[in-house]
């Protein structure tokens, strides 16, 4: 698979943040949305190099490297933009991923949520349950060269801080830590021990996942 073009790459991100082209443009400073519009579409247009630059920093480019900036993001899927999601990290040189798969029981804040973890990146997915996304075919499929999938289950009460907007990073490695810091050997005992100490119930999970 071919990289991304610069606009494409952005349009791409543009989409996965679930802007339009003309809230891209008012994040960016841009008064006249079609300067950028026709950038995106390749024809030569007034969007100049400062400005240009504002639109990488809006969609969480570095300008430097070309890549996503360090800390986190957060994209929404679903059916359209998620046949994005494989070109635009192919492009960002974000393989292979550590992929963790978060999932909550009824309530609130129930749902899926993708994590994908790359050094000193992380990228929360946003999967609702209308998108008919489905999130482990889409982590199987986002390359062989990706991590194990991880499945874990969490408290409505975390599921709402994955969610929370305000969230950094410091606080998203402490409540998923990556694959990497942990021995893939495991056992009841610790399955358990892990469970009470990220306060679930026992009892709570085995009901919630029909036992």
């Amino acid at each position: 698979m071919e990289p991304l073009s610069l606009p494409v790459l952005v349009d791409s991100l543009r989409s996965l943040l679930s802007l339009s082209t003309r809230e891209l443009a008012q994040r960016s400073g841009i008064t006249a949305s079609s300067n950028l519009r026709e950038w995106i579409r390749g024809f030569p247009s007034r969007l100049s190099q400062t400005r240009l630059e504002r639109v990488l920093a809006v969609v969480g480019l570095d300008r430097e490297t070309g890549g996503l900036r360090s800390g986190l993001h957060r994209w929404s899927l679903d059916r359209e933009t998620a046949l994005l999601l494989a070109p635009v990290l192919i492009t960002l040189g974000l393989s292979p991923l550590e992929i963790t798969l978060a999932h909550s029981g009824p309530g609130l804040f129930s749902g899926q949520i993708l994590l994908l973890s790359r050094e000193n990146v992380r990228i929360l997915l946003e999967i609702p349950e209308s998108s008919g996304v489905d999130p482990v075919a889409l982590a199987h499929s986002l390359g062989e060269d990706s991590a194990s999938l991880r499945e874990i289950l969490l408290a409505p009460s975390e599921m709402a801080l994955l969610r929370d907007p305000d969230l950094s990073m410091d606080p998203l490695d402490r409540l998923l830590p990556p694959l990497s810091s942990s021995s893939k050997e495991w056992t009841y005992e610790r399955l358990f021990e892990r469970l009470w100490a990220e306060g679930i119930d026992p009892t709570e999970a085995a009901r919630r996942l029909g036992f």
